[in-house]
């Protein structure tokens, strides 16, 4: 059942009471024009329902920032996680890179090396065929 003006002005003019007039020509945003004295267990309750409505917020709010600075901290450990993987990998790299350069640069030492060696000897070689030569047209002239 829904209370409306025309219904309080129903009851007043069937009550006479001067309390529903009063209350009947109110302004709607004014409160009581008396206020009834409140007794001290409603007070109580309403305090305490506060009391609990804020501690459930702050609560609440609590579990929120945990939570985002949980997040917040994984992240970043697994940023940092990352990034040193990355480092790892990356000295990996270079070591091998350098490891290859190494192996490359005594494999051309020791291909020189031979190359120096095989010319020497056939140098040699054919110094002494020419020297032989020599000798053998020298011992058929004379």
């Amino acid at each position: 059942m829904h209370i409306t003006p025309e219904k309080i002005k129903e009851a007043a003019e069937a009550l006479e009471c001067t309390e529903l007039k009063s209350f009947m020509f109110q302004e709607p945003t004014a409160g009581p024009l008396t206020k009834p004295g409140r007794s001290s267990r409603s007070t109580g309750r309403s305090r305490r329902s506060s009391r609990r409505s804020t501690r459930r917020s702050t609560r609440r709010s609590t579990r929120r920032s945990t939570r985002r600075s949980t997040r917040r901290s994984r992240r970043s450990t697994r940023r940092s996680r990352r990034s040193s993987r990355r480092s790892r990998r990356s000295t990996r790299r270079s070591r091998r890179s350098t490891r290859r350069s190494r192996r490359s640069t005594r494999r051309s030492r020791r291909s020189t090396r031979r190359s120096r060696r095989s010319s020497r000897r056939s140098s040699r070689r054919s110094r002494r065929s020419t020297r032989r030569s020599r000798r053998a047209r020298r011992s058929r002239r004379s």
